[in-house]
């Protein structure tokens, strides 16, 4: 049995990957031998669990992951998942108390800087969230490296969160409200940063990036 298909086993029911988007990740990482992985977004670390599977079923590789302190509250957590599935060793949880884009800084500025071959994108998906949090993953990211963004037509407007808590509408225009932040991100500020849009998936709202300089 593959480490992924033990994901599977121990997961099933865990959100919000599945493993057919798990198998474009593999076939992301495998084909262009990427070995050093950053992700924004893990909730309960389901996502995290498939990379660490992938790398560690290709016997090289590490992820740094990061997301909020209140991702420690889920049950289960992205420490107990790992834990489970026996791939903790493949993987570096950050916890930030306010944002992530706090503790890329941190890595963008340690000496030596790490620097990563492929980025699972799926934090914040806001305007300023996503815009900000790719620039700063551009200056971690490697020639040739790649950007996988998720929900790329997520709208605030059609999310059940801020649905179910209309008061974080509020500071929002409608049009803000009703744009899908992330594809507005893959249309302007990642070209302007250098990268070449490789494909869109859209049976996953993925969207694929190459940087090019």
């Amino acid at each position: 049995m593959s480490h992924l298909d033990r994901i599977d086993e121990l997961f099933s029911d865990l959100p919000y990957m599945n493993r057919a988007r798990a198998d474009v990740v593999q076939s992301i990482i495998q084909d262009n031998n990427f070995g050093d992985v950053i992700e924004v977004g893990f909730y309960h670390g389901k996502s995290s669990a498939y990379i660490a599977a992938i790398l560690e079923d290709q016997d090289r590789g590490h992820l740094s992951t990061f997301d909020l302190l209140t991702a420690r509250k889920k049950d289960p957590n992205i420490d107990d998942v790992l834990s489970r599935a026996g791939l903790s060793h493949r993987v570096t949880p950050f916890f930030a108390k306010r944002s992530y884009t706090w503790e890329l800084q941190r890595l963008i500025n340690a000496n030596p800087r790490p620097q990563f071959d492929f980025c699972f994108f799926d934090g914040g998906h806001t305007w300023d969230s996503t815009g900000f949090g790719v620039t700063l993953i551009d200056m971690l990211l490697r020639p040739g490296g790649m950007i996988l963004l998720d929900d790329m037509d997520w709208t605030i407007g059609g999310s059940r969160y801020y649905v179910e808590n209309p008061q974080l509408m509020k500071p929002y225009d409608a049009d803000e409200r009703a744009a899908s932040s992330v594809r507005l991100v893959w249309d302007s500020i990642l070209p302007h940063l250098g990268y070449e849009q490789v494909r869109e998936y859209p049976e996953y709202q993925f969207g694929l990036l190459r940087k090019n300089i």
